[in-house]
């Protein structure tokens, strides 16, 4: 039996949310909308060298196949989104916007409780720190339904 929460909570690992904490709310039965922040800590090494860097994310998703026997909505999902990534050291700030395709899976271990796991492209739309203009993204959560 499917409950009635449309609404979860969740924490994460990803590039480029980076460790992170979101919400996400289901607004129909195929699709659903998130926000969320995230965070690195502080690196000075020769290769990474920052003080702070944090991102926004803002996604939507359409489910698009699978079942599960714990939820309504399908499980595979379809992730289309933008992160703000904003780094900053001791002598500048740089503003990046990227977008994102990713492709992704719901595991629920009950009608509360799962894992999201997904994979993509992203492309900078925005890139003062000098990324490369594409690049791979991914991601994993845990998540909890309320």
């Amino acid at each position: 039996m499917f409950g009635q929460k449309k609404a979860l909570i969740s924490g994460g690992i990803g590039f480029a949310e980076m460790i992170n904490i979101g919400v996400k709310y289901q607004v129909s039965q195929q699709s659903q909308i998130g926000l969320s922040i995230g965070m690195w800590p502080p690196s000075d090494d020769w290769l990474f060298n920052w003080n702070s860097l944090i991102s926004i994310s803002g996604d939507f998703y359409y489910h698009i196949g699978g079942s599960s026997e714990y939820t309504e909505i399908s499980p595979w999902y379809i992730r289309m989104g933008l992160v703000y990534i904003r780094v900053a050291g001791e002598d500048y700030i740089d503003n990046n916007l990227e977008s994102h395709l990713r492709f992704g899976r719901d595991f629920n271990f009950s009608e509360d409780i799962g894992i999201s796991l997904d994979a993509g492209v992203a492309a900078f739309l925005k890139n003062e720190t000098g990324f490369t203009s594409v690049l791979p993204v991914f991601g994993t959560s845990l998540f909890f339904r309320f």
